[in-house]
């Protein structure tokens, strides 16, 4: 199993990666189910830690391969009155993309 390392984000940031996680057909077709799952894990610790992360997260392997993890919804969208509670569920999610597919 390759090591996936978060790398320190450019800034700070409100997005917590609550929602739903998805992988691109990318991802799921180069890292395992548990690498996929071990990220997901590192990013909401990391959230947890920092009270909040910048919308995108960088994760580096020892080979150099980086893989991106984007949050659609920071908290502030999140708690206000410009989504209904459905379009909030719909759009909280975040994504697990390789950087030629972005």
């Amino acid at each position: 199993m390759t090591q996936w390392k978060r790398q320190t984000p450019a800034r700070p940031g409100t997005y917590e990666f609550s929602g739903f996680a998805l992988a691109t057909r990318g991802v799921a077709e180069v890292l395992s189910k548990s690498e996929i799952k071990a990220i997901i894990q590192d990013v909401r610790h990391a959230v947890a830690e920092a009270g909040g992360l910048d919308y995108l997260q960088i994760y580096k392997n020892d080979s150099g391969e980086k893989l991106y993890v984007i949050d659609q919804l920071n908290r502030e969208m999140l708690a206000s009155d410009g989504y209904t509670e459905e379009q909030k569920q719909k759009y909280n999610y975040f994504t697990i993309i390789l950087p030629e597919e972005y």
